[in-house]
């Protein structure tokens, strides 16, 4: 079978980012013929500012832009302006302004996804209950529907990157002293995680005879995450609004029931792979440690230092 259209929309993108990544690195290479530097020193040597010091208009002070003062009768340094921190009424004033409009964005998407592809929806749903709806729909894709595969699964990074960093702030794991970047990390570390886990199972249909298999694992991992995505939907909102009181029953509450997803997923993969445990123990052993067990233990020990910073 054919690889699915989602996985080669995956590796083109990741081919754009990595010739993005070169051409911005080349344009860092200084030119000969760049006559931006010297301009820039002539601005330099030329550029000062006249701050009067006096009622007197000729008695001023000249700085030039590198900071340096010129000295001379009648000159005098302008100090330096202070700036306050936040303090900690402030922070939590922009944190609840951010989170607002963080989770209004993905409401907006949210609405968009269910009325668009409301029938599609319901039949993932029927297929994470049901093996045999699961196997039709995979067959049931084409081209035509990767568009709602890719916008379903964006849903997901967006929604556990939105769990992801409420739970760090809940434990009082500080990712970044910014609100965006700390979600953008979040987002993104979640979205770099299973993108290299499709990669790496793709890889490994591309070199050994499992093609078919390793096809079927790819999709029921997108069905599995999208229906995460939704169900993260009402956490996200139980952890941003609920009583401080109730958020820690909330959010084990949710790793729970994530745990119990996960490991429902792990047994239709076992389903998926029957064939070849009894004779591929080694191998299929050594895919457990790299692929499932050893990404698990590194986003463990990242997560405890930056619990310990």
């Amino acid at each position: 079978m054919a690889k699915s259209t989602f996985i080669k929309t995956i590796l083109i993108g990741a081919v754009l980012l990595v010739l993005c990544a070169v051409g911005a690195k080349g344009q860092n290479t200084a030119s000969p013929f760049d006559l931006n530097p010297r301009l820039q020193i002539a601005a330099a040597e030329d550029s000062i500012e006249a701050v009067p010091v006096s009622t007197n208009p000729f008695d001023i002070i000249k700085i030039r832009a590198t900071g340096q003062a010129v000295r001379g009768p009648g000159f005098q340094i302008r100090p330096e302006k202070n700036f306050k921190p936040l303090t900690a009424k402030e922070k939590e004033t922009n944190y609840r302004r951010f989170l607002f409009v963080s989770i209004l964005i993905m409401f907006i998407i949210l609405t968009l996804i269910v009325t668009i592809f409301r029938i599609l929806i319901e039949k993932i749903w029927k297929a994470f209950l049901n093996d045999n709806l699961l196997n039709q729909l995979h067959r049931e894709q084409s081209s035509g529907l990767a568009l709602a595969y890719a916008m379903l699964y964006i849903l997901f990074f967006i929604n556990g990157g939105l769990f992801a960093f409420l739970t760090a702030r809940h434990f009082g794991v500080s990712i970044s002293s910014s609100n965006h970047y700390s979600l953008l990390m979040c987002m993104g570390g979640l979205a770099g995680f299973f993108m290299a886990k499709h990669f790496v199972l793709w890889l490994a249909g591309f070199i050994f005879p499992i093609g078919k298999e390793v096809d079927s694992y790819q999709f029921t991992i997108m069905i599995f995450n999208i229906v995460i995505g939704l169900f993260l939907v009402p956490v996200v909102l139980f952890i941003a609004y609920a009583p401080q009181s109730t958020t820690g029953i909330v959010v084990y509450g949710a790793l729970g029931l994530l745990g119990l997803i996960y490991l429902f997923l792990a047994l239709r993969g076992l389903f998926i792979a029957n064939r070849f445990i009894v004779g591929n123990r080694f191998h299929f052993l050594l895919y457990l440690c790299a692929v499932e067990i050893a990404p698990l233990l590194a986003i463990y020990k990242i997560a405890l230092a930056y619990g310990s910073n």
